[in-house]
Order: C-alpha cells, then structure tokens, then sequence
C-alpha cells in the first residue's frame, strides 16, 4: 500500500471507495485511516476522488505542504490515469489521441488523452489521460466533454459499473527522483482479459490495507457481489465463507460460491477453510456449524493477528469465529486511548476490547459475559498476549444487566468510595435465550443499557455501542443514546465492509460521550 515514504513525503495506492480525506466525524478517509492504525500524520497537497484509486501523495509536514502548492501552480508534476469508457472514441470520436484545454470553473485545465486498447469481447475501451494542474474532477470531466464518459460514473455520464474504472497509475513529482507508480488494479486487468470482474472490484476496494495491520478480514462482503448471498473472511492461512440463504439447494451454492472461493482462496494463499450456512434464529434450533470443508481441514483452534496482538479464533468448533473483524477499527480507537482508564466490556465474548485495552495500559478491564467458554477464551487471549501477569483483566461470568445493576447499587450505596468507569463497551446481541428461560431482545434492552451505562461513567466517559440488528431502526438505536449521551457519532465500519446505497446496515456502531 505505501509506495514511497521519505522525509517529507508519503505516497499510498489508495483503495476505490475510500475518500482521500474523511467527509464527516466517524468516517475514515485515507489521511484518518493512516493515522490510526499506522500512526502517520500526513497533509493533504492533492486528492483523488472516493472511486477513483491509485497514487495518493501526501505531504509529512507543514514545509512540503506549503512547496507543493508551488509545484502545482507551476504545473511541475504529471499525473498519469488510465480509466475504462464503453465508448469507442475512433467511431465517430476524437480518434487515437486528443487534447482538451476547456476551462473548468473558470480555470485553465489541459488533459492529453490517448486510446490504449478494446476489451476482448469489444464492450469496453481503455484510455490514458495525462495531466499536470488537476482541477476538480478534470479528467472524469474532460472524458465527457470528448465523449468518452468515465465507466461507472454515474455524476458524468458513464456507463453504469459496480465501481469508479478510474485509476492514477503514475505522478511524477520534482522532489522525488523515481515516478510514483500504482499497480493496475485487478478490475482493469480483468476486462483486459475478457474476466469477470466482480472479485477483482472487491479487491480493488480493499487493496493491501486490512493486511498491513491484520490477517484477518473481508475479502467480500454480504451483497458485495449481485446475486450472491455471501461473505468471505480471511483467517490467516484459512478462509471462512457464509452463506445466508439458508433455502436455497447445495447446486445454488456450488454455482454462485465456489468459483468466487476459488479466486478468494488463490489471491491469499489459503490451505482449505470452511462454508457456513447461516442460520436466522440459531438461538431457537441447532447450529449447523460448518456445512462443508474445502482443500485442508483447519486446525480446531489457531491464532491470528490484529496490529501485533494475538487472538485465538476456531473455524469449526464455535458458533461465531471469535474475533470480530468489522469491530477493527473501533478496537483500534478504543486503544489509543484506553491508558490509565478503567473499563468495562459488556457482552464480552472472546474479550478482544479487553485484550486490546489492556495491551494499551489500560488500568483494568472487566469482561462481562454469561458464556463461560467466551471468557475462557478471553483467558487464553490475555495469556496469548502475555497480559494474564497483573490483574487487570476481569473476567465475570454473569449476565451483563444484573453486573450493570449491582454496579449501581454499589454506587447508590457508597458514592464516596465508588470508581466511576472511563470507558464502556456494550455489543449486546440482537436476541437471546437464557437457561434459565429468560429472554434477551435488543430493542427491549437497549434503552436501559444505554442509562446504566451512561451512569456508571465518570465526567467526559466514553462508551461504545454496537449492533447487527439488519432490520433494526437505526434512528431508535440513536435517539435512545442521544437521550443519554451529550454527543452521539456513528462510526462507519473498516473499509473491508463496504457501506452501500440503500442496503441494511451490517453493523452499527456509536462513538458516545458523557
């Protein structure tokens, strides 16, 4: 993903999807997303659009910033695209090689245009485009002016496309001696070769990003691909993939499934893995575990790995894996501030916030659950860790609104001698049996959580909640915290969960302070 880091600059092939800058609080753009999870500050001297991927250079300090301005103004960089049209400029068009001057928003703009190839099949046409002062959109706007409007651009013209085909393959910058150069993504290669592109664009948005701080995550998420009713995560060396139609007949499966889990599993190097069925209400019948085992069976229990710590997952022994990929992000922004703070994590399971806070100095953490094999788990994954030494991890076994109760007694009782909590996690699941008989439902719950946990919180606490709830009424969810919180922000999930138009949300996930 890095391709040049030097002194003063830094230059990243940026993902389609992923806006070079955050639009608002909670999202991560490319500048939000380095910062997190690799710790690098950078400024923004150019941007590329949110479909648009390849070379993203950034600037590393101030100084650089304010001399690539001058560079810009004087035109000394060149920027190189390539991008897919399914217009043909030699029938009728401008012809092999053009050059647009027209003014953009009243400024001078100039794009060189160059026809490079046709698709195998001859549906689509390849182009290069060369430019040195980039104005907003100039090349996605200077293609529709020549009449060969961008693929997938559905603001200019283009033709509809699961995504942007426009990529920035090279910038050639004065202060660094060798181009800047972005490998073509796999959806370009694709239509080059008369593929279906459909993984190759899932990979296009994630490129090699998750991997530089985890090995596990989405390779394709649940609606990612038209008509397929599916997702597949990556486990180190082994691969997970659910299926959610639960009626549909093992030769819907075979047809839909496997040729993607073939290209999946060769682009990561997997031994074998397995393919779940996914049950609507697993609480309520048997849970078939594991439907089918591909190439080599995976070990019972593994580890994995998420920026530097390690969690033990299970493929085939568990309900649910054991560690939660699209709770990334939200683990990582919990670390970075968990030091000296005291924490409870409600809804515990494998204790992954514990273990990440903890690791982080956190003072202590109190992992709530009523499963007895998730907090054993959550053991296994502060002793993986070395965190067991210490005693700051606290695992209870009980159910997490009794804990919130006798937590506010104790309160109520002796306020003089009570520690108020600095953080709180709350990922409740969205419907539960009990042994007992009782019964858990989110939206029954969720307001109550939300006071108990506010209350329980010192001045400026923080808590997290989050949910899967599909069909769930995401302004309920957030009202009920603005009720008892003074700032509510939805957090989007990693880049390797795709958040599309008018689709459910998969997960949800709120940033509250007190």
């Amino acid at each position: 993903m890095i391709i040049h880091q030097g002194n003063n600059w830094l230059a990243v092939d940026k993902p389609t999807g992923l806006a070079t800058h955050a639009g608002k609080p909670g999202e991560l753009g490319a500048v939000e997303w380095l910062e997190l999870h690799l710790g690098l500050k950078t400024l923004v001297v150019s941007r590329l659009d949110r479909g648009t991927s390849g070379v993203l250079l950034l600037a590393l300090d101030a100084g650089a910033s304010a001399r690539a301005e001058k560079i810009h103004e004087s035109g000394g960089a060149t920027k190189i695209y390539e991008f897919y049209s399914s217009v043909d400029s030699l029938a009728g068009g401008p012809g092999e090689s053009w050059t647009r001057d027209d003014e953009l928003d009243g400024k001078t703009a100039i794009t060189r245009f160059q026809r490079l190839e046709k698709t195998p099949r001859g549906d689509f046409v390849r182009y290069r485009a060369e430019i040195s002062r980039g104005r907003q959109h100039q090349v996605r706007r200077h293609a529709t002016a020549s009449g060969v409007p961008v693929l997938g651009d559905d603001e200019y013209g283009g033709a509809d496309f699961p995504r942007l085909m426009l990529h920035c393959a090279e910038v050639r910058w004065p202060e660094i001696d060798e181009p800047l150069v972005a490998r073509i993504p796999g959806s370009f290669s694709a239509l080059a070769e008369g593929h279906d592109p459909a993984f190759a664009i899932c990979r296009d948005r994630r490129g090699n990003w998750p991997s530089a701080v985890t090995n596990a995550f989405r390779v394709v998420h649940r609606d990612e691909i038209a008509g397929l009713p599916a997702a597949i995560d990556i486990y180190g060396d082994w691969f997970n993939a659910t299926w959610f139609d639960e009626t549909s007949s093992d030769e819907k499966l075979t047809k839909l499934l496997l040729p993607v889990l073939d290209e999946a599993t060769a682009a990561h190097g997997c031994k074998g893995g397995v393919i779940r069925t996914h049950r609507r209400n697993p609480h309520q019948r048997a849970l078939v575990v594991a439907t089918r085992i591909i190439g080599e069976s995976p070990p019972d229990f593994f580890t994995v790995s998420e920026h530097g710590l390690k969690y033990e997952v299970s493929l085939t022994k568990t309900q649910h894996i054991g560690l939660f990929p699209d709770q990334r992000d939200t683990r990582r922004r919990l670390a970075l501030i968990a030091a000296g703070k005291r924490l409870a994590n409600l809804f515990a399971y494998t204790c992954s916030f514990s273990v990440a806070a903890v690791a982080a100095e956190a003072e202590v953490a109190f992992s709530v659950d009523t499963a007895k094999a998730g907090l054993n788990t959550g053991k296994t994954n502060f002793a993986l860790n070395s965190l067991k030494e210490g005693g700051r991890g606290k695992f209870i076994q009980e159910d997490a609104r009794k804990w919130l109760s006798r937590q506010e007694r104790r309160r109520d009782k002796k306020p003089g001698e009570f520690q108020p909590l600095d953080l709180v996690i709350c990922d409740p699941p969205v419907f539960a049996s009990a042994r007992d008989g009782g019964k858990f439902s989110l939206e029954t719950e969720w307001p109550r959580l939300a006071a108990q946990s506010a209350g329980l919180l010192g001045p400026k606490g923080i808590a997290v909640f989050a949910n899967n709830h599909r069909s769930g009424n995401h302004a309920f969810y957030r009202r009920a915290l603005e009720e008892q919180f003074s700032e509510v922000t939805d957090l989007r999930p990693p880049l390797d969960f795709p958040v599309f138009p008018k689709r459910p949300h998969h997960v949800r996930t709120f940033w509250c302070v007190k």
